[in-house]
């Protein structure tokens, strides 16, 4: 049957999930980052090892090219017909309605080859937000760069906590933000130039609305 795109993209994460469970090498990976099975479980994070392409049926079937072309357009197959995410932990993101609209692929293994982006998404848009829950749990939030950082504050035991996907405040990140009910912002940006900078943006952008900014100052 035919299935809107976040439905494509949601059985897509679940089957993601479901190769993570059976993939040592990426549980051993999330271990290594502090990630928990619990963490794993409750945001659905997965791992492409290039076995979504045989379970898809045939290009030789109306079928398989029907589904392959959606994928394609989705980003999740790129036009070569390889998996987009292959060889990467995969963690889905979504929108205020609980829809997958992005996923976030962070690629593993030591055996890359030079210049292999070690971060990906299904296209440059960064739709969606992550953690969506944890805003709205308490009057303050940390915002962090990327997802992994926010996972860490999750592992940490902060459930309060989401990402802007690079130093720049995305329109769903603001949009959420403001109709949460949050009354005070922690960044915790990296403590390098570019960090410095989008933090110092945010935290004016953010503070001419009316909420208190306060900035987590790692080491350098």
């Amino acid at each position: 049957d035919v299935v809107d795109e976040p439905t494509l993209l949601s059985n897509v994460v679940a089957f993601y999930h479901r190769t993570l469970l059976d993939s040592p090498e990426a549980l051993a990976y999330l271990q290594s980052r502090g990630v928990t099975v619990q963490i794993v479980e409750s945001f659905g994070i997965g791992y492409a090892n290039r076995s979504l392409g045989l379970r898809l049926p045939q290009t030789n079937r109306r079928s398989g090219s029907e589904l392959r072309a959606r994928l394609q357009q989705a980003g999740i197959l790129r036009a070569s017909g390889h998996e987009h995410f292959n060889g990467c932990i995969t963690i889905p993101v979504v929108n205020a309605g609980g829809q997958v609209t992005q996923i976030y692929g962070r690629k593993i293994g030591e055996r890359l080859r030079p210049g292999t982006p070690l971060h990906l998404y299904l296209q440059e848009d960064r739709r969606g937000v992550f953690n969506p829950k944890g805003i709205a749990t308490g009057t303050w939030i940390i915002l962090t760069e990327g997802i992994f950082d926010a996972l860490t504050f999750l592992a940490c035991g902060h459930p309060n906590v989401t990402c802007t996907f690079g130093t720049e405040l995305t329109e769903d990140v603001r949009v959420v933000i403001a109709e949460s009910g949050v009354e005070r912002v922690l960044i915790g940006f990296d403590r390098d130039a570019e960090g410095d900078v989008g933090a110092q943006s945010i935290a004016r952008e953010l503070a001419e609305r009316g909420l208190e900014v306060l900035r987590i100052m790692f080491p350098r």
